[in-house]
This record gives structure tokens, C-alpha cells and sequence, in this order.
């Protein structure tokens, strides 16, 4: 995916950070050993939370057992020894977006850059079968979120609304996916958790989106590339920005203070609270210095 959903360091405890790195280090291997070697270069911090969320719904708690990192024989990492479903779902999903991001940036990067994409491509290819085999409805969701967004932003008449909605219609059907494959803990009930999880799912979604058109506002500008923070005139963008983004954060932090609390409950509050608005912070103000400098 983007990369802008993890957690804040300095703000979580040890043994917390540790259960985190369990889960990200376990995600590694599950893609290592799903897919290749080479498709752990695929791993991604969206993908972790993904299966953190995933683990979180689960009856059976994971245990985690100690073991060496692949990449670096020297590191100890710490590794979930769990019968879920969560690392598998979440591989998928990281091969599946990686091949469809892949290429979308073949569309509209410069030509030195879509001769490496052009290189890899068939590796990408190959996991893309694969976890399609295994989950074709993430397939589909991320195929269909692929074509809507280009559709979107072919459209004279798009707003940020429209933009944003189909990434965020994505991560809404694949957190509601969780319930077709996790078997839930007690009390959680299938159909609520379901439909709070989709609602949550869309505002994460919906962040995610309009944080990376800040992030690369600037380059979109340059080489004029769709941006929907480009088609408003505001006056002060920075502050619309930050009030569209405080919208998804506050929705999705909503819709997560409806499920019942269990094992992640501090790790995914930190990701929500902290860690989410720290990033949406440092980027803005980019902007905002650069309207005072102006001013």
C-alpha cells in the first residue's frame, strides 16, 4: 500500500513494540514463504496492521517463539506461532496491491523508472496469480478499486469525495472480508463486527488516500499528474486538508471504539491517535510554512 499506517515508538511500551515486531517479522516470513524471498521486499506497514486487526478478532491468541531473521542472520526476531488466517490474508493482500501499484506507476512515471517497473513486472505478476488463486475476492477488490480510481480521475468533474472513494471502498470490503475467514472471539458477533469493521475500513481508507495526495502534492504539481488537492482553489489548503484528514481519523477511530477490546487494543490506538496524526501533522506543515513564508 503507502506505508503511513504504523506506530509511534517513543509512545508504546516495550513488550508492546515487541508484539508489533512480532507480527511485522512473522509477515516477512509468511511472505518469504507464500510467495519468494524476494517478495519480503514487498513488506509494508498497512499490511501489518492489517494482520494485527486480523489477530485481534481472533479466538486462539498468537504465541510467539524466537527465531533469525532471514536478511540479517544477527538479528533476533520474534516470530507469532499461530494457526490463523491473518499473515495468509495479509500476504495476499500485500502481493495484490504491490502488482496493481505496480502497475499504475507504470502509467505515470518517468521512462528510467517504468524500465525497472518493466523488469519486475513478471515476478509481480506471478505472486499477483498465486494469492488470486487463493483470494480471489481481494483480486477483485483491488482490480476494481484500480479501475474506479482511473476512471475518477479521467473525470472533468471530480471531487475529493470521488477521488478518495475508491481506495477507501477497497479497505472497507477487505476489513469486512476478516469476519468470512477469522474465526471471531467471544462476544463478537459476525454481522456487527462486520459492518464496523467495513465502517472503519472506509475512513482508513479515505486517510490513507488523501494523505498520500498531500504527501505528493507538490510532485504532482510539477509533473501534472491528477491530484484532487489540485482541482480546489482554496485559500487556505493547508487548514482543508487537515479538516478532510481529521474527518477519516476521527470516523475511523469511531468505528473502532464500537468493537470490544482485547489483546492490540494500546498498539492500534497508538497507530490511530499518535502515530497517524504525527504524520499528517509533519507533512501539512509543509504547506502551512510555506503560506506564511508567502504571506
Amino acid at each position: 500500500m503507502f506505508g503511513y499506517i504504523k506506530v509511534d515508538q517513543a509512545n508504546l511500551l516495550g513488550k508492546e513494540f515487541e508484539a508489533y515486531n512480532g507480527i511485522y517479522c512473522t509477515l516477512c516470513r509468511q511472505l518469504g514463504k507464500d510467495y519468494s524471498v524476494f517478495a519480503r521486499l514487498i513488506l509494508s506497514y498497512d499490511c501489518t496492521f492489517y494482520a494485527m486487526l486480523a489477530l485481534d478478532l481472533c479466538e486462539q491468541p498468537p504465541c510467539y517463539q524466537e527465531g533469525r531473521c532471514r536478511f540479517n542472520p544477527f538479528k533476533k526476531c520474534h516470530y507469532a506461532d499461530t494457526q490463523s488466517l491473518a499473515f495468509s490474508l495479509a500476504a495476499a493482500l500485500s502481493v495484490i496491491s504491490a502488482y496493481y501499484k505496480l502497475r499504475d506507476n507504470l502509467l505515470d512515471s518517468p521512462w528510467y523508472k517504468r524500465i525497472l517497473y518493466r523488469l519486475v513486472q513478471p515476478f509481480f505478476a506471478s505472486w499477483r496469480k498465486k494469492a488470486a488463486k487463493k483470494y480471489p475476492e481481494i483480486d477483485e477488490s483491488v482490480s476494481k478499486m484500480m479501475d474506479r480510481q482511473l476512471e475518477a480521475e479521467q473525470d472533468q468533474n471530480c471531487i475529493l469525495d470521488q477521488a478518495a472513494d475508491p481506495t477507501a471502498t477497497m479497505l472497507s470490503e477487505m476489513c469486512g472480508l476478516l469476519t468470512e475467514y477469522i474465526p471471531l472471539r467471544e462476544p463478537l458477533q459476525k454481522d456487527n463486527t462486520k459492518r464496523i469493521l467495513q465502517s472503519m475500513g472506509y475512513a482508513m481508507g479515505r486517510w490513507i488516500y488523501l494523505i498520500d495526495a498531500c504527501d505528493d502534492l507538490e510532485k504532482d504539481q510539477k509533473r501534472h499528474n491528477f491530484n484532487p488537492f489540485l482541482l480546489d482553489h482554496r485559500v487556505d489548503l493547508p487548514a482543508y486538508m487537515q479538516a478532510n484528514l481529521n474527518h477519516a481519523l476521527s470516523d475511523a477511530l469511531l468505528s473502532y471504539g464500537l468493537l470490544d477490546k482485547c489483546r492490540y487494543d494500546s498498539i492500534i490506538r497508538n497507530v490511530l491517535c499518535v502515530s497517524c496524526v504525527n504524520i499528517q501533522t509533519k507533512i501539512i506543515s509543509k504547506y502551512s510554512d510555506a503560506k506564511e513564508t508567502e504571506d
